[in-house]
């Protein structure tokens, strides 16, 4: 599921946006979910109640807090998803570096741009890797965004996902050998993070962005400590 957030003040903007982002998935065939948020105050609501999305349309020029000012708390959170900014003032597009935004569009935005955007995002957080899952009688494909951790529970692996978590069998090194491996690291002999879901870390665990605590245990103390400090440097 490909979540979107959309935050444009202006209700003709905010109803094309969404058209157009329809358009898009309908002709992709990306099964998704839009938000749209009439006011800054609305998107920071919903979002402090750890509502999360994979991709941000804001609006820089609002009444409220601007569309810059909401980039900046989401990427203080610990939040890497992207950012495209669509908007009908141009004199801030240097900013967008600041937070790492995926692009900028000019009022009304280019399908076509925006369809490039979507599809070259949606690849690189779905299709570079997920894995099958058997899940009671239910096999799943598990996209390697929506895990925020992998734990072994006797002889079952547990898959802590945004939303919930999902029991399955195997094992835990047979599950990571079908995720990135830049993306997760092995935290503890039972445990293994989705490194981009890391909020923060301590001497002892591995805090994601649902404020869930990951034990680290000493023998990969270092290893979860250098990868954080990349994901750091990328932010």
């Amino acid at each position: 599921m490909y979540r979107i957030a959309i935050c444009e003040d202006e209700a003709v903007f905010r109803a094309e946006h969404e058209r157009i982002c329809r358009r898009i998935f309908a002709k992709l065939n990306i099964e998704y979910h839009i938000s749209s948020f009439e006011s800054s105050a609305a998107f920071l609501d919903a979002f402090s109640k750890g509502r999360r999305y994979d991709l941000f349309l804001l609006d820089i020029v609002m009444d409220e807090t601007n569309g810059m000012e909401l980039a900046r708390k989401i990427r203080e959170s610990g939040d890497d998803a992207a950012i495209i900014f669509i908007t009908s003032n141009p004199d801030h597009v240097w900013q967008g570096y600041d937070v790492g935004a995926l692009h900028y569009l000019m009022k009304p935005p280019d399908g076509d741009v925006l369809e490039r955007l979507i599809a070259s995002d949606y690849d690189r957080r779905f299709q570079s890797g997920s894995i099958v899952v058997r899940a009671g009688a239910q096999t799943l494909r598990i996209p390697a965004e929506d895990v925020i951790c992998l734990e072994t529970v006797g002889k079952r692996v547990a898959v802590t996902l945004d939303d919930r978590t999902v029991e399955c069998s195997g094992k835990l090194s047979e599950l990571l050998s079908g995720l990135p491996k830049e993306q997760f690291v092995r935290c503890h002999v039972a445990y293994a993070v989705n490194v981009r879901k890391m909020q923060e870390i301590t001497r002892t665990d591995a805090v994601a962005v649902n404020g869930k605590k990951i034990p680290i245990s000493r023998a990969y103390s270092k290893d979860v400590q250098k990868a954080f400090l990349r994901k750091m440097r990328k932010a």
